[in-house]
């Protein structure tokens, strides 16, 4: 079995596949309050009780979040209201409040589905033979900025319509799976490659911990946005960063 098979297995059945991304809250639709623990005491977590919908509810869910992807894609996240999204859909505007707050909750749903496909996607990269660590680590690094690329509207809205207890707190992020996958995973390929090459030693841990902060939407977006550089510019010098083969 697979590191992503017994993982994945335990997320799911725990409703624990979290989100990608620094925006989302404990509280986010989908996302466990119980995200402090990790894949290994995942199983020791009570299942949660928001996801027992009965089966016409469940539906309501797909509906509105293939209604709302599909609008966004069509006029942008800012330019479809809830009202819209409810008209579209064919359904009240007290159902789609009673699932969703406020249009950052239904972003915040939206996204960690695509988290979960992240997650599988990365694994089999790091599954694949005959790459070394450096090109593993590059291409996941590839695939992390590509994916906040794709999600950045959906990202935007979550962090401008968030509660001020999310920033209080202050340990969402870190307390996630997702950034747990992507700490350990990180870490796993810079010890690898400690091992591969002469370099000057480092923490694997916290090198990896200081990467996945940088590449953190709020500071990767400031950077990308106020200096003006392109996705490849910013792919080329976090390869550069960790002298990792670039493209």
């Amino acid at each position: 079995m697979t590191y992503m098979d017994s993982t994945k297995g335990r997320l799911q059945q725990n409703g624990q596949l979290s989100d990608l991304f620094s925006m989302l809250p404990d509280n986010c639709p989908g996302v466990n309050t119980n995200t402090s623990l990790y894949l290994e005491k995942i199983s020791e977590v009570e299942p949660m009780n928001v996801r027992r919908e009965r089966k016409d509810a469940a539906e309501h869910r797909k509906l509105i979040l293939r209604t709302a992807e599909s609008l966004f894609a069509e006029h942008g996240v800012n330019g479809v209201s809830m009202h819209q999204i409810a008209k579209t859909a064919g359904i009240g505007q007290g159902t789609l409040y009673r699932r969703y707050a406020h249009k950052g909750d239904l972003c915040c749903d939206l996204v960690n589905d695509h988290c979960v496909q992240l997650m599988e996607i990365s694994t089999k990269l790091l599954e694949q033979q005959g790459k070394s660590s450096a090109e593993k680590l590059g291409e996941l690094l590839d695939l992390w900025i590509d994916a906040l690329e794709e999600k950045a509207d959906l990202v935007i809205v979550i962090e401008s319509q968030k509660p001020k207890e999310w920033d209080e707190r202050g340990t969402t992020w870190f307390h996630s799976p997702m950034y747990r996958f992507m700490l350990d995973s990180t870490a796993s390929l810079l010890r690898d490659l400690l091992q591969e090459r002469p370099v000057q030693p480092f923490d694997p841990m916290l090198t990896a911990h200081a990467l996945i902060c940088s590449i953190a939407p709020a500071g990767y977006f400031h950077f990308r946005r106020e200096q003006g550089y392109s996705v490849e510019q910013m792919k080329r010098a976090y390869r550069q960063m960790y002298q990792l083969p670039t493209n």
